[in-house]
């Protein structure tokens, strides 16, 4: 779609909208142990490691899967809007990002190797003031691209012009929740125009699209004062939103939270009212025992951005083996491409898997199908529609993965292969809610080199002379 288009929310590709969509003879990858597929009478197994069952096909009637199984196909008298050949091809849940900031795609590259606090003073923040509507369109539009080249279909995105953010992905059939950033650095008057702006979104949040649901975003408890965060995070409550914050990313965050109120980040949240299902809290690096059953008690979700940890060098390594044994929900994220530098959510799944092994000692920490829940079925618990599984009645919100290369045979085990040997170059094909957006490597309806250049002409007049 051009760059001036003016729409929300519309799918390029076809499938469900304009009738059924039948994927046929693809091998089914398992989240869990064992997978059972049925539909119209038919059912099929496959084995606890993953292995090779015999094939199934999808049926998908508006956005749902409706049937699966093998032999399974739509009537003889039903029109198919689009049939898919699967044949060779595993077939995974789509992969959903708990915490990014989309149109950072501007900064990727700027201000790499810097310490976190100097480089969002003296790169980010200074180059984010420079941002328009049109700016985050454009790097939103990056993002969404490249997220459907490896498979993601879901987004949870904190950033500046949120509705050129909702634009942008709805236009390319993704989902997503959308948050303006709040900051108010402890200003009475910022504050004040913060809340009333917050008020507006609010109003006008049916109208983001289809697919794009709005969310209250305070950036972190240094950013947003106590006033704020307590008002957010009642608004959350009686409006029946989430509530995404970054919280203890860092040592010096958890040591002036210390400091100034006398307790850690997460119990500071507690004490203003802001724990419960609609808190949706981004790396939790330094989060200790304490802080994870204050959380698990409040059926929070922490999001795990181990990369971007890494990158950063934050220093701690977020405790999943801790958190696991707390009952605190844990999905996965990128963070912004700025501090990734991708958006590739397979990798993040090795990333996030080897991390936790080495920090725990203990090979058997995080395996490859935890790995993969936690882009897939824990995100769906907690950001929806749907179980983030292959089954019916769900979304079909869907990959197909290539596993015949070279760097993923011999395939003893398909989930295995998919998250320490494929990387998001494998993904095939990307289906969201029913619409093909990706199919045999090629996105559909749209004009890839323009979304570059547009995005590349808006990162060198933000970041100035040195880009």
């Amino acid at each position: 779609m051009p760059d001036g288009s003016q729409g929300i929310g519309g799918a390029p590709g076809t499938g469900a909208g304009g009738g059924s969509l039948w994927i046929r003879d693809a091998q089914v990858g398992k989240v869990g142990q064992q997978v059972r597929q049925v539909g119209q009478g038919n059912e099929a197994a496959q084995g606890a490691q993953g292995g090779e069952a015999t094939p199934v096909s999808v049926l998908v009637r508006g956005g749902i899967i409706q049937a699966m199984g093998p032999g399974v196909a739509p009537p003889p008298e039903e029109p198919v809007a689009r049939v898919l050949d699967a044949t060779g091809l595993h077939l995974f849940p789509s992969f959903r990002n708990g915490h990014t900031h989309a149109a950072m795609t501007l900064f990727r590259g700027w201000g790499d190797d810097m310490p976190l606090m100097p480089w969002l003073e003296t790169r980010i923040w200074p180059a984010e003031a420079r941002l328009t509507a049109k700016d985050v369109y454009r790097g939103a539009r990056l993002a969404g691209l490249e997220m459907i080249r490896s498979g993601t279909t879901y987004l949870n995105d904190m950033y500046w012009h949120h509705r050129a953010v909702a634009r942008a992905v709805g236009e390319l059939g993704l989902r997503a929740h959308v948050g303006a950033a709040f900051l108010d650095f402890g200003d009475a008057e910022r504050a004040r125009r913060e809340r009333e702006a917050a008020l507006r979104h609010l109003e006008a949040r049916d109208d983001l699209g289809p697919r794009i649901r709005l969310s209250l975003s305070p950036h972190a408890i240094y950013t947003v004062s106590a006033e704020s965060l307590a008002w957010l995070g009642e608004r959350a409550r009686s409006d029946g939103l989430l509530l995404h914050i970054h919280l203890s990313e860092n040592r010096g965050e958890v040591e002036n939270c210390l400091a100034e109120h006398g307790v850690r980040p997460a119990h500071f949240l507690d004490r203003l009212g802001l724990v419960g299902p609609w808190l949706v809290a981004a790396h939790g690096t330094y989060l200790d025992p304490g802080e994870m059953e204050v959380l698990a008690e409040g059926g929070a979700t922490v999001v795990t951005n181990p990369t971007a940890n890494l990158k950063l060098a934050t220093g701690g390594i977020f405790d999943y083996a801790g958190a696991r044994a707390a009952g605190l929900r844990v999905v996965l994220g990128t963070d912004g491409p700025a501090s990734n530098n991708n958006l590739d959510m397979v990798e993040e799944m090795k990333v996030a898997a080897l991390l936790q092994k080495h920090r725990a000692e203990d090979a058997t920490c995080l395996p490859a199908r935890e790995a993969l829940s936690l882009a897939t079925e824990a995100p769906g618990e907690v950001f929806g529609p749907g179980p983030g599984r292959v089954e019916v009645g769900a979304p079909a919100d869907l990959v197909l993965v290539d596993l015949s290369h070279p760097s993923t045979q011999p395939l003893h085990d398909p989930v295995s292969a998919l998250v320490y040997a494929a990387g998001g170059r494998a993904v095939h094909s990307t289906i969201c809610d029913g619409h093909v957006l990706m199919h045999a490597g090629q996105v559909e309806g749209v004009d890839e080199e323009e979304v570059v250049a547009h995005a590349v002409e808006s990162a060198r007049r933000v970041t100035g002379p040195r880009y």
